[in-house]
């Protein structure tokens, strides 16, 4: 991680913010050979479910991580309730991975489907507003859904497949969103209203600051606390559950795929290859040679998906274009939650201190 992450800053020592967030995450998470404080998580969310149909939410997309997080739920003795989100851009092999999945582990899936002309709109909306952000609508109306499905299904547990070992902590510069941040860019560029946009589905500004400070409904990532290899994991899914691999990290997405192997690194210089290997180095995984060595190859992209996106989107080539080279900007030119995150920074900060809240809050948004 380096200067080309905006919001970085490296202390007396040259550390740097995101290694200070590495630090707070594994006293947080750590590993263990009995793996104590794992099980007395699973105990809990087995505790609180007595007497449910499901005892968890589990979101999942087809990929590596959301699969073994449900494979692992399953092995622990958990009864999930599968959501999968279709934003229009999964690929087949992603579909397939998650039937497989659900019918392998036998669990209930519900499905939700945007559509299409509304989450369209949304996504133009931000490739006009020139920032790289453009995949947090569906990674806020993904959160949002799984929050309304657990409240619904009175669940105090959502199953969160991230795991800081290896992918790190997305910096805030290259991938942010809040509910007035994606309505504001929406009111300036869209050609619908933000509250027409029914299938997506959303939080207020309140239900997100009550979900992130007050955990009503706590949200678990279990492969926080295991040794999480990549290599290894990809051959248990494919043995126990028929998992097929889909090529890039993300990749089971092609929007994402987009995103990560194009959009970013050719308008933005936004290398997120960056995060995941230092978190791999920070864990022991790899090298900081061997990670050098891959950084120093070109993020490859499918020129097939591109135009794709293209297309599908509604952008003329020339239009398109003219987007790729216009100004570039980010979340701080247009309303966010940021200014009320710095105000309440000293209280934030305290609490933290104190153990009250994860200090990892107060060192990514304060």
């Amino acid at each position: 991680m380096d200067t080309t992450v905006p919001d970085i800053w490296f202390d007396n020592q040259g550390e740097c913010k995101y290694c200070h967030i590495h630090d707070e995450m594994e006293h947080l998470h750590p590993l263990s050979d009995d793996s104590e404080k794992l099980t007395a998580i699973i105990e809990k969310i087995k505790a609180d479910g007595t007497g449910k149909k499901y005892d968890c939410i589990c979101g999942l997309s087809g990929g590596r991580d959301s699969s073994y997080t449900l494979l692992k739920a399953i092995d622990f003795g958990l009864r999930p309730l599968v959501v999968s989100i279709d934003n229009g851009w999964g690929t087949q092999i992603a579909e397939e991975n998650i039937k497989n999945a659900c019918k392998h582990l036998n669990v209930d899936l519900i499905n939700v489907k945007f559509d299409w002309d509304e989450y369209k709109d949304i996504q133009r909306s931000f490739f006009y507003a020139g920032v790289p952000d453009v995949d947090s609508p569906s990674d806020f109306a993904i959160y949002a859904q799984l929050f309304q499905t657990a409240k619904d299904n009175g669940i105090n547990y959502i199953l969160n497949g991230h795991s800081f070992r290896t992918e790190g902590s997305s910096p805030i510069g290259w991938s942010y969103f809040d509910p007035l941040y994606i309505k504001d860019v929406q009111k300036k560029f869209g050609t619908k209203k933000y509250k027409d946009l029914k299938s997506i589905p959303t939080m207020t500004p309140w239900q997100l600051i009550s979900r992130t400070f007050f955990k009503s409904i706590r949200d678990i990532r279990i492969l926080e606390y295991m040794d999480y290899r990549k290599k290894e994991v990809d051959a248990i899914l494919q043995e126990r559950i028929g998992w097929k691999d889909y090529g890039g990290h993300h990749h089971e997405n092609k929007f994402t795929h987009f995103v990560q192997s194009y959009y970013l690194p050719v308008k933005f210089g936004i290398d997120k290859r960056k995060t995941e290997l230092s978190a791999q180095i920070r864990s022991g995984h790899i090298t900081k040679t061997e990670a050098e060595t891959i950084l120093s190859q070109p993020y490859h992209y499918d020129q097939q998906i591109v135009d794709e996106v293209i297309e599908r989107l509604g952008f003329s080539k020339s239009e398109f274009d003219e987007l790729m080279q216009a100004p570039n900007k980010s979340h701080k030119d247009y309303k966010t939650l940021r200014p009320l995150y710095k105000a309440l920074s000293f209280p934030i900060n305290i609490v933290t201190k104190l153990g009250i809240l994860p200090r990892i809050l107060y060192l990514k948004y304060c």
